[in-house]
């Protein structure tokens, strides 16, 4: 087996080597301080906690071995990736309890080079794991002008709607009894992917709606 990162002979999906510069990347090893209320890693305890604030956590930074495995995973169709990237996720979700999980889709571009959803794969792989539950609720609509946006307001816009197909049966999890929803995405930048698919479900049904995310760029 070559590991996902060096490509150097190693018996798991990445060699000892980088999985220490992995682990140095997260937050929990790259922050120092600690919320008081909840625990999590912080920057500084003055700029508030993500998950106390937005119900938002985060592995870590957007770089190095972290960003070989997403970007590989995503767009160079490392399918074994996805294990590893689950893995990575485990204890974030776990903080959330029992949550329905919500994937951000692919773009249409994205699933036709790679033939599968990324994100879809690895809340698949999270599901099996942690005997949770996942609804693809969302999906991206025909980008039309959107392509003729510069790179600056794409950053302020989605093309995020809501699957007409899956819309009854959220409509049966929100009835069923009091379920948290937990979006997943890879990358963070702006927030505004996040932010969008939030605001269009809270639209819909009162419903509480977290986050987890791989890494912040």
């Amino acid at each position: 087996m070559w590991c996902l990162s060096c490509n150097s002979l190693t018996d798991s999906l990445l060699c000892p080597v980088c999985k220490k510069k992995l682990a140095s990347l997260s937050f929990a090893q790259l922050y120092e301080h600690r919320c008081p209320t909840c625990g999590t890693p912080v920057l500084d305890p003055i700029y508030g906690c993500g998950f106390c604030q937005d119900a938002l956590l985060s592995y870590g930074v957007y770089d190095g071995v972290l960003e070989h495995l997403i970007t590989g995973y995503k767009h160079a169709g490392h399918i074994q990736g996805a294990w590893q990237l689950a893995e990575l996720f485990i204890p974030l979700v776990a903080r959330f309890g029992s949550p329905i999980l919500i994937p951000i889709p692919s773009s249409r571009s994205g699933r036709r080079s790679l033939g599968y959803d990324h994100m879809a794969l690895v809340t698949w792989i999270l599901c099996k794991k942690m005997h949770l539950r996942s609804i693809r609720l969302l999906a991206q609509q025909p980008k039309g002008h959107y392509t003729l946006l510069s790179r600056t307001q794409r950053q302020q816009t989605s093309n995020l709607v809501l699957r007409e197909k899956n819309v009854r049966r959220m409509e049966s999890l929100v009835q069923s009894q009091d379920n948290t929803f937990l979006i997943l995405d890879d990358i963070y930048t702006t927030g505004n992917t996040c932010r969008r698919a939030r605001e269009l479900i809270q639209s819909a049904w009162d419903v509480p709606v977290g986050f987890c995310i791989l890494a912040r760029a």
